[in-house]
């Protein structure tokens, strides 16, 4: 093809360029033409040398990332990313990277970890700082070329997702708040119980008290008796103490702090809240835990939470019902799936069909008291820790709801 043939077409395909770029400059979505070869040929010479953790290289040399950054070159954004980052003055560019990654260094790592294992798209949130002082959550993509395309062109894009991060700040708030409600209405319900707990350490302390004093005040004062005796106050003393820590703690706002756990302490701290309230109302509670269980993960007092409100549920249900066997079956055990399951079943009159579709709807509730959301919280709260709640009718009478969760890894 001679060069009068092909005039046409370069004529054309510059054309087609310069559209391309005017909609790119006009895009919604704030856009950077990135030339990212800089590094491309440093990486080409670790490979050669063998390098494969490319992120602990980094690490461990942390020059070559200034150097990256110093040397990849913005060459062009369009009007939503000069106006995302506060830029008045296009004439400014090329400029470095460096600006871009100020707020979150290491970001700077990943994107090179991507570039040098050959990924074609990088996806992550972080935070950027405009020039005008702002603070920006960004939800940030890389997209690098791969040949045969031009390799001098990388693409940036970055939506603006501060907003939403509020807005989900601000839910989980809420329903924290929520949660923490829930727990003092429980607690409310529990009242009589916890001072019953309560009391019977503080009057092992008075006894003993009195009877250390006896003790001491005879002629001849039996010291090791009284020793053993304020030994025990101490031991009562401690006892209570960790009563009203529990009660603290599921009073108190609270932040999730979600760590490997075992299931079957959560309900054996669980059942104490309620041990009482069941004597009171002729339930038995009968725990069948599994010994052999993994770990899961989840936050203390909030599985505690949702253990507490299923076993009170379960009693309240029973007390609705005209079942001589008044019983609450808590167990535990490890499915075949590898994940751990917490059941609780009660002998009650079971749940009508047209609500058991609506347990876990907020502010549905067949009670004559309460806010409804005692399930829902329960179902937020399990969800949250990538686990599943379910409930059905048992054969013969009563019902059964099933917490299944992850193994902690």
């Amino acid at each position: 093809m001679d060069i009068e043939s092909a005039a046409p077409l370069i004529a054309e395909a510059a054309a087609e360029s310069r559209g391309i770029s005017r909609l790119l400059e006009h895009m919604p979505i704030a856009l950077w033409e990135v030339d990212a070869r800089s590094p491309a040929t440093v990486f080409e010479r670790l490979k050669a040398d063998g390098v494969t953790d490319i992120a602990g290289y980094l690490r461990n040399e942390p020059q070559l990332v200034e150097f990256a950054l110093d040397t990849v070159m913005v060459t062009r954004l369009n009007r939503a990313a000069m106006q995302m980052l506060g830029e008045e003055d296009a004439s400014e560019y090329p400029r470095s990277v460096r600006h871009i990654f100020q707020a979150t260094p290491d970001a700077a790592i990943r994107v090179m970890t991507a570039h040098f294992e050959g990924r074609r798209n990088h996806v992550e949130e972080l935070r950027i700082d405009s020039f005008d002082d702002r603070s920006i959550d960004v939800l940030f993509l890389v997209t690098f070329p791969q040949s045969p395309e031009p390799m001098d062109v990388t693409f940036i894009a970055m939506l603006d997702i501060t907003d939403r991060l509020a807005a989900e700040a601000n839910l989980r708030r809420l329903q924290a708040d929520l949660a923490h409600a829930s727990r003092v209405a429980t607690l409310g319900e529990l009242a009589t119980s916890m001072a019953h707990e309560i009391k019977q350490p503080l009057g092992a302390i008075v006894m003993n008290g009195g009877t250390s004093l006896r003790w001491l005040a005879g002629e001849t004062p039996n010291i090791p008796k009284a020793r053993m005796l304020i030994e025990r106050m101490m031991e009562s003393a401690t006892q209570a103490t960790d009563i009203i820590n529990r009660i603290r703690v599921m009073a108190s706002k609270h932040v999730p702090q979600p760590a490997a756990l075992s299931i079957n302490e959560i309900v054996e701290t669980s059942l104490r809240f309620v041990g009482h309230d069941a004597l009171e109302k002729g339930v038995a509670i009968r725990p069948a835990l599994d010994p052999d269980l993994p770990h899961v993960m989840g936050d203390r007092v909030q599985l505690q939470q949702v253990a507490v409100n299923l076993v009170v549920n379960a009693m309240q249900a029973i007390d609705h019902g005209r079942s001589r066997r008044r019983e609450v079956l808590v167990s535990t055990v490890l499915r075949e799936d590898g994940r751990v399951q917490l059941t609780v079943q009660d002998t009650g009159p079971g749940i009508p069909l047209e609500h058991i579709g609506r347990l876990f709807e907020g502010f549905f509730t067949t009670k004559s008291t309460g806010m409804g959301l005692g399930l829902t919280i329960c179902e937020s709260i399990v969800r949250s820790f990538d686990g599943e709640i379910e409930v059905e009718n048992v054969e013969g009478g009563g019902a059964s709801f099933r917490i299944v969760l992850p193994a902690a890894a």
